[in-house]
């Protein structure tokens, strides 16, 4: 009944956001197929839209000297325009002559037969298609990513971002004096969680530009649980500092420090913590787990080309168990809260080092390249003090001061552009125990639940052993392993208009919805306890077949919000959905 009533509120919430949240949204048109069995021209960037595009862009269109058309637009043969011309939002053809640069954006060029051109040419979110007998003397360009920019009512044209719903409730101010930026940020840490409700962030920032290669930075936040701890064992305050030092150049590389008396997550694939708030505020429905975290440690990373990065740090870190409190919701205050697990309380060294490839064309809402991660901890610990587990899930860990642990995170996802319409995407995960000592609770996994496997309830593995009670649903797998695969279509929607912002209409905005990804996906994982005994899988081993977990799945994404509707194909389980305020990987 309980299972009934969260999908039945996620439903409703669902579609109350998706008419409520309506906002201004980038211009995400599709482009019209124009003769395929012309030619394509050749491209020098056929996906991944630079920033120093949208800048020349809107400098083209922006100028005065430039001949700007919107919508279709045919030049005819034995007719010649001369100077700068930009189209927008539709299909320009020529087939007579252009003396100067041509711009198009979210929108397709053809050349037809006769047609002359003799400057260079961009075309942005769509085709440049060349007919026989058509010349292009001048550089061409074309780039099938969608410009996010819009057209104002004087003219104009701006960058129109799309709304993130992960980053409302926070605000900043920034003021200069020399070479030192100020910001004071507030905001209400961009989640809402069971254990300290909103926890609000206070603090100042500050940027000193020491010489044109080296900057510091330094950060204090303070931050105030809104929701008290009922044992009284830790403060209602909190606190975040970190000081960096950062060299700029050919290669990039810098040193840092920090401190944090912080409530933090278990890590486990799962919701983003954004996402887990909004779960939380709008239905009692807490994705993570937490715990107390004091910490003082260093760090340094190197940046030997842009998308390539080295990572490593030093850490002490003071954890202990957090209690799950009963902070209000919106919609659903019918039940408590799941209890949030006791972790294994102690201190613990951390040494940490991780590698990152990112050739993506845009970390948010990606098209093209790669990403690609490794992740290695190392803790030891010599005053822990553990849980007793059930001897199927851990032996007893050691309490002599020798205790310690490897885990091991990869992570590979990999981005293609078929068309200016299709795109397909993979990712591969693998992340776990792979020495010393077993692993604490607090970096023990679980799989299930709309963040890998939509069609399979939260939590669905926990490797928690038969008849033992796990009322927190904790995770307690030692690895897991997983793999994801999406295609994306765009769809032209055109449920937009556009407002005035002042009386006189000199500017206007754009509300509504141009377009969205009708996606479809497929996942495929499992994890499990690694070792000898029973129940377990040696350490050389993956799970047999049997012990995997699939599913298949469709959603629309609209940029800013997602709805999904997956199913279990190697389950009995019910049809299920999930909303997303961002991509899934």
């Amino acid at each position: 009944m309980r299972d009934a009533s969260r999908w039945l509120w996620r439903s409703s919430t669902g579609l109350a956001l998706a008419c409520l949240l309506v906002a201004p949204l980038r211009a995400q048109d599709s482009v019209v197929v124009i003769d395929p069995d012309a030619p394509l021209a050749d491209s020098s960037a056929l996906g991944g839209l630079p920033a120093s595009v949208i800048e020349e862009l809107l400098r083209t269109w922006n100028d005065s000297a430039t001949t700007r058309l919107n919508g279709s637009v045919t030049l005819p043969a034995g007719s010649a325009m001369r100077g700068q011309v930009a189209l927008y939002r539709g299909i320009l053809r020529v087939a007579g002559s252009i003396d100067g640069p041509i711009t198009v954006i979210n929108g397709s060029l053809v050349l037809a037969p006769g047609a002359r051109v003799t400057g260079p040419v961009l075309v942005i979110g769509g085709r440049l298609i060349r007919q026989e007998g058509s010349s292009l003397d001048g550089d061409e360009r074309v780039y099938w990513d969608v410009a996010p920019v819009v057209r104002q009512r004087d003219g104009t044209m701006i960058v129109q971002e799309t709304p993130n719903l992960e980053t409302l409730g926070r605000a900043q101010a920034s003021f200069g004096v020399g070479k030192i930026r100020t910001t004071i940020h507030a905001s209400t840490g961009g989640t809402y969680d069971r254990v300290e409700g909103f926890p609000l962030e206070l603090g100042p920032s500050f940027d000193w530009r020491a010489s044109k290669r080296d900057r510091v930075e330094l950060d204090l936040t303070g931050i105030v649980r809104t929701t008290s701890d009922r044992t009284g064992s830790h403060s209602d305050f909190g606190y975040r500092g970190r000081l960096e030092w950062r060299r700029a150049g050919e290669v990039t590389y810098g040193l840092g420090a920090r401190a944090q008396g912080v409530v933090d997550v278990i890590p486990d694939q799962t919701l983003s913590r954004a996402e887990s708030g909004w779960s939380s505020l709008l239905i009692q429905d807490d994705q993570y787990d937490y715990y107390y975290s004091e910490l003082l440690g260093f760090y340094g990373f190197v940046i030997p080309a842009r998308q390539f990065r080295v990572d490593l740090s030093w850490s002490r870190d003071q954890q202990s168990s957090a209690l799950a409190n009963n902070p209000w919701s919106l919609f659903v205050n019918d039940s408590r809260w799941r209890p949030n697990p006791l972790i294994d309380d102690g201190q613990y060294y951390l040494t940490a080092g991780a590698v990152t490839l990112d050739t993506r064309d845009n970390a948010r809402q990606p098209a093209t390249g790669w990403y690609a991660k490794a992740e290695v901890e190392y803790g030891t610990s010599e005053n822990v003090a553990p849980l007793v587990l059930p001897g199927d899930v851990r032996n007893p860990i050691p309490t002599d001061g020798s205790y310690n642990y490897t885990t091991l995170a990869l992570d590979a996802r990999r981005y293609l552009r078929l068309s200016p319409e299709d795109r397909l995407s993979g990712r591969a995960y693998f992340a776990g125990w792979i020495g010393g000592d077993e692993l604490p609770v607090q970096r023990r996994l679980s799989l299930g639940g709309p963040g890998v496997l939509p069609g399979d309830g939260f939590r669905e593995v926990t490797c928690t052993p038969a008849g033992v009670l796990n009322n927190a649903q904790a995770g307690l797998c030692n690895r897991t392993m997983f793999f994801q695969v999406e295609f994306r279509h765009r769809l032209d929607l055109g449920w937009h208009t556009t407002i005035s912002k002042v009386p006189d209409g000199t500017s206007g905005r754009v509300i509504g919805i141009q377009s969205a990804d009708l996606v479809f996906l497929s996942d495929l994982g499992t994890a499990w306890l690694s070792g000898e005994g029973p129940n377990r899988v040696p350490n050389n081993r993956l799970p047999s077949l049997d012990l995997w977990q699939a599913d298949i799945g469709v959603g629309v994404d609209f940029g800013f919000l997602g709805a999904y509707l997956a199913k279990s194909i190697t389950d009995d389980g019910p049809l299920r959905f999930s909303l997303r305020l961002q991509r899934r990987f």
